[in-house]
């Protein structure tokens, strides 16, 4: 089937190093001759790289695939935190919802009489709507969680 001498042409024409011996055989054989034809520009195209992404290095995905594993096990930790997180803004901002529906009224006549003088002066004669304490209470009850919520929240980042 193939010529014995094949694996010499193929050599002799890789490394460009001929016998008279190999040049006559290649004159003879049709086998040969084909193949030390395309010997050398075959060599030559194998090591051609046109790929469009070389490979990274091997050590440089290992360690990659090092840390991604160590992420993975940080997130998977931390989602119940997460979750928490979520229910605590939630809640906050049901809290403020809530009063700030409860209170409306009042709120929007407080802002309506922001005028010191007015303000003195209708609370006296009228002893009408006012902001009760329970909802200055409220308010700093609201605020001391809403800040405490968002500094873990940032804390929690770094």
């Amino acid at each position: 089937m193939n010529c014995r001498l094949e694996a010499d042409v193929l050599r002799a024409a890789e490394e460009d190093r001929w016998t008279d011996a190999l040049r006559r055989h290649v004159a003879e054989c049709a086998d040969c001759e084909a193949a030390s034809a395309v010997a050398r520009w075959m060599h030559d195209f194998s090591r051609v790289d046109e790929r469009e992404h070389i490979l990274p290095d091997p050590a440089v995905l290992w360690l990659k695939a090092k840390l991604l594993r160590g992420t993975t096990g940080v997130e998977r930790a931390a989602k119940p935190v997460t979750l928490f997180q979520m229910i605590a803004y939630l809640a906050v901002a049901g809290g403020w919802t809530a009063l700030l529906t409860w209170r409306w009224q009042a709120l929007t006549l407080w802002f309506a009489n922001l005028n010191p003088a007015r303000a003195i002066a209708e609370s006296s004669a009228t002893g009408g709507a006012s902001l009760s304490l329970m909802f200055f209470l409220c308010v700093l009850v609201l605020s001391s969680i809403t800040i405490v919520v968002a500094m873990h929240t940032i804390l929690a980042e770094e």
